[in-house]
């Protein structure tokens, strides 16, 4: 519910800001940075329809960015509020916040640690649904808990710990989790080590629900082998999903993570999976480390996971394949991504879908007060089985639908003194649909432009707005 994500996000502020003052444990001795700025947009078509309207957005934005780094604490959180004004009315004028942040202190070394992990936005509400105002709600994902370690011997580290966990939406589906997770790590060698882990969680919806309370539990066997450079995690295993009152699900658990270093410069990720899922996971999947990434092995682990983030309680079967490739220079930067994925939900509320697609960003910096940067994206998405508004008693009651996504921008960043800096970014947004006759089309064109200005004191915070 709306309350309830506001109330978890004020909190989680509240907390980052208060452990600065004496007295608190840990004390920070990190560093922050705070900035503002305005963003003027023009969108041709806001509403994303068949039936184009023409809108101006005054948005307002301010934040702040933390990091710190030290023995008892490791921790990293940017956060925003927006206050966005549609000119012509086509919308009503809105307000939104913004986290990503993690933190983990330890309480006593290599024994005793605390973790909170915190990710408010916004999320689709539907996928087949144009993504305009009317179809984004905000979402927050939080999950926090201890972790105690237990040392055998230098090969065998137990680990046990908890976390309790909330996922807040506008509208039904808000959820609260319990976790208890035990894992044994044998270490293998100084970079490799070798786990079982076992996972169980209790979901309790918040009345009124659509779905049933369930216990999930993941056995798994884990291998890694980390190192500055380069990293591998391989997993395998099952998951058992019991729903109180109902049916149980059963599936594998399978996941591949890899990093390499190619140079100096650049770095590649692959990650492939087959698991159960849900909305509130894969949303704090998403959040960010404690790790501030300098790197181009640190750059491209921190490159979000592609795919659309849609706001449901259900579970789901999600294979994926991802490949992304991140190159940073010092006057140039680039970062391919190409993906493929499959959703099936278990209780068919929401529609199952397929899709595939990329991105390719470029940076060129030809001074120390310019940048220029330019974006390309494609995405295919097709649903299966979709039901028609109207059954119709020979087309069937459902239909296949599939949508097409094309997205193009180019901008520019001047710096105008040390703090302050102009950007202005030109972009073109299309979907085309593949419809059967008797449904109404779906396709648009948007060209848009935005002209930011932004202050920020430090790297640490990026003025720009989260909406974009």
């Amino acid at each position: 519910m709306r309350r309830a994500s506001y109330h978890w996000l004020r909190a989680c502020c509240f907390a980052a800001l208060s452990c600065t003052c004496p007295g608190w444990a840990p004390a920070l001795a990190g560093q922050y940075d705070l900035g503002a700025g305005l963003m003027l947009a023009h969108d041709s078509n806001i509403t994303r329809t068949t039936d184009p309207r023409a809108e101006w957005t005054e948005t307002w934005f301010a934040g702040f960015g933390y990091a710190e780094r030290t023995a008892d604490l490791t921790a990293r959180l940017s956060a925003q509020v927006e206050k966005r004004d549609f000119v012509r009315n086509t919308y009503q004028n809105d307000t939104a916040y913004f986290l990503n942040g993690a933190a983990v202190w330890t309480i006593a070394p290599q024994q005793l640690s605390w973790t909170v992990e915190d990710r408010a936005g916004e999320s689709l509400l539907d996928l087949t649904a144009p993504d305009n105002p009317t179809n984004r709600v905000k979402s927050n994902s939080l999950s926090t808990g201890p972790e105690f370690t237990l040392r055998v011997d230098p090969t065998n580290i137990p680990v046990i710990g908890a976390r309790y966990g909330r996922y807040d939406i506008e509208g039904p589906g808000d959820n609260q989790r319990y976790t208890g997770y035990a894992r044994w790590p044998y270490r293998l060698s100084e970079p490799e080590k070798l786990s079982l882990n076992y996972e169980a969680m209790r979901v309790d919806f918040t009345p009124p629900a659509r779905f049933l309370n369930f216990l999930r539990q993941d056995q798994f066997l884990r291998y890694e082998r980390l190192s500055s450079l380069n990293s591998l995690s391989l997993e395998g295993g099952t998951t058992h999903i019991q729903r109180y009152g109902g049916d149980q699900t059963n599936g594998r658990l399978a996941r591949l993570s890899a990093l390499h270093t190619l140079t100096s410069e650049s770095a590649v990720r692959l990650v492939l999976s087959d698991q159960i899922s849900d909305a509130a996971t894969d949303l704090l999947r998403g959040a960010t480390t404690t790790l501030t990434p300098a790197t181009p092995f640190e750059i491209v682990a921190e490159v979000p996971l592609a795919g659309a983030n849609v706001t449901t309680g259900d579970v789901y079967r999600s294979r994926r394949g991802e490949l992304v490739y991140v190159a940073q220079g010092r006057r140039i930067e680039s970062k391919v991504q190409g993906y493929t994925r499959r959703v099936d939900y278990v209780n068919a509320v929401d529609p199952s879908y397929r899709e595939a697609g990329g991105n390719l960003a470029l940076g060129w910096t030809p001074s120390d007060a310019m940048r220029i940067y330019a974006y390309a994206a494609y995405l295919k998405r097709t649903f299966p089985s979709v039901k028609r508004p109207t059954p119709d008693p020979i087309l069937g009651p459902n239909f296949d639908e599939r949508d097409t996504y094309r997205t193009v921008a180019l901008g520019v960043t001047y710096r105008l003194t040390r703090n302050l800096s102009v950007s202005a970014e030109g972009g073109r947004l299309d979907r085309d649909t593949r419809l059967p006759p008797d449904v109404p089309p779906q396709g648009y064109v948007d060209n848009r432009f935005m002209l930011v200005l932004g202050y920020s004191t430090g790297p640490l915070y990026a003025a720009a707005s989260s909406r974009r």
